[in-house]
This record gives structure tokens, sequence and C-alpha cells, in this order.
């Protein structure tokens, strides 16, 4: 899909649900007010509950690109575009290239660096091990001794 058909898709879903602004921002379940400017009614009888059941962004556009009924206890639901389209959708339409870019070398060249970081030294301890086939403990012995 090209980025303009991705962004009708996404239209077409928001449209064929009748989805608002305040159903984008507000919370799971709570009373919508489709037309806050209307003052010919009062709000109590405009207010409906939010079109979506998922609570955050990502959810929410799960809830609008899945194929079929969308499953909130669905991890990853299959969606009407690949993740390659929806990637590139991404990066050409909603992101900051310049500041990404900067954000992945930034990272590239710590995974870098922490690689090619010398191995430190470590510091020598006195031995703490015990071979206790070595040691001889006289009483044990003692102890047998009277008990015989």
């Amino acid at each position: 899909m090209t980025d303009e058909q991705i962004e009708q898709l996404i239209w077409g879903e928001i449209k064929k649900r009748d989805i608002t602004f305040h159903d984008m921002i507000g919370l799971v379940n709570e009373n919508i007010d489709p037309d806050p400017q209307d003052k010919t009614m009062p709000s109590n009888k405009r207010a409906r509950i939010n079109r979506f059941s998922g609570s955050f962004g990502s959810e929410r556009m799960q809830e609008l690109l899945c194929v079929g009924k969308y499953c909130p206890y669905s991890y990853l639901p299959p969606l009407k575009v690949s993740f390659q389209d929806l990637f590139r959708f991404w990066w050409n339409r909603c992101v900051e290239q310049d500041l990404v870019i900067e954000e992945i070398l930034d990272d590239i060249f710590s995974y870098f660096t922490e690689l090619m970081r010398p191995a430190e030294k470590e510091e020598k301890e006195m031995d703490r091990t015990l071979d206790f086939t070595q040691v001889q403990v006289s009483f044990f012995s003692r102890d047998l001794d009277q008990a015989a």
C-alpha cells in the first residue's frame, strides 16, 4: 500500500465508526460529548460512551486497523496494513527524521563503543576456597576414639 492509501484507509475507518477527536484522547468507558460546541441540547443528552475499547494510542490504532472484530486480549491482531507499509508511513509522515536518525546513530555508536572497551583487569584476591580433604580435624578423631 502507498502512504496515501494507508491514510485513506485510516480516515475511512474513523469516518465509518464516527470517531471524534474526543474519542481519540478520551478515556475508555468515559462519556464523550461528540459536539461540545452545540448549545441547543444539554451535554448529558448528547453524551455517549467512547468508541474505543483500547486504552492507549497503539491499542486504538490496532482497533481501527485490525482485520475483523477487535479483541483486546489478542496481543498483535492481524492488521489490514503490513508492518513494512506501516513503518514506511510512520517514517515518511509521523516523525522528524533527523532526530530519529541522530538517536539511532547514537545508539549504534554506544553499542560499538561498548564492544571496543578494553576488558577490565581483575584485582587479585586472596584464595578463600577450602579443600576439606586436606584439613585435619583432631576433635573428630578424639570423639571417635572415646566412642569406641
